[in-house]
């Protein structure tokens, strides 16, 4: 994703830039950036933290679509589309977010051929994650989803197998992201542990044996 290519282009509009660090604003962990349904008016981009992206189902329950980190930009959907948010994004952890004022965005985008392609490059990776989830969802097995997931949060945080991936989404929010429920995660995370594929060390998480992982998605 072309996150960091963005910015940059962001970054060198100075007018845009200098009126996006202005309005930056701290959130605790577990505050809600913004609600679903909203009329964006703004993008946002994460100066620090882990925050949530998900959807609120008909019956109130959760479904994580992505976590975003520091750098990434979210919420531009709406705002060049000029329809409700179909998410919500919530703070995983302490987090620094800076407004992205619309229409100085739209403008920056109208005169910057090279920000428009990445910001559609960057819309359609994120669709095809979306599809992917989608038969993931309805296709794989908890067991292999979970490894998936994994995988995934190692990616996210760019770490090896020697390196620890921080433990910043709970179990629950494990369970939201893949469809299942707390106890299950639970359970085939000790089963998991048990089978020498993790290991934890207080608020960190290792994997140990990513081929046995690999394995278990590609038999699910």
């Amino acid at each position: 994703m072309p996150v960091n290519s963005i910015l940059k282009h962001i970054q060198a509009d100075e007018l845009l830039w200098n009126k996006t660090i202005s309005q930056c604003s701290l959130y605790k962990s577990g505050e809600v950036v913004y609600e679903q349904d909203t009329h964006m008016k703004h993008a946002y981009f994460v100066k620090s933290g882990l925050l949530k992206i998900y959807r609120i189902g008909s019956k109130g329950e959760q479904q994580i679509v992505r976590l975003i980190k520091e750098g990434d930009l979210f919420g531009f959907h709406s705002l060049l589309g000029d329809e409700p948010e179909v998410t919500a994004c919530e703070c995983l952890t302490d987090c620094e977010v800076c407004l992205i004022p619309g229409e100085a965005f739209k403008e920056a985008i109208s005169q910057n051929k090279e920000l428009t392609d990445l910001l559609i490059k960057k819309t359609c990776d994120e669709l095809k994650s979306s599809y992917n989830s989608l038969v993931e969802l309805s296709q794989r097995t908890v067991r292999g989803r979970l490894a998936n997931l994994l995988l995934k949060l190692q990616d996210l945080f760019k770490t090896t197998s020697d390196e620890a991936i921080p433990l910043v989404i709970s179990r629950l929010d494990m369970a939201r992201w893949i469809g299942t429920s707390k106890e299950s995660v639970s359970r085939l995370i000790t089963e998991f542990k048990n089978d020498g594929i993790i290991r934890f060390d207080r608020r960190e998480l290792f994997i140990t044996n990513k081929e046995k992982l690999e394995r278990i998605i590609m038999l699910s």
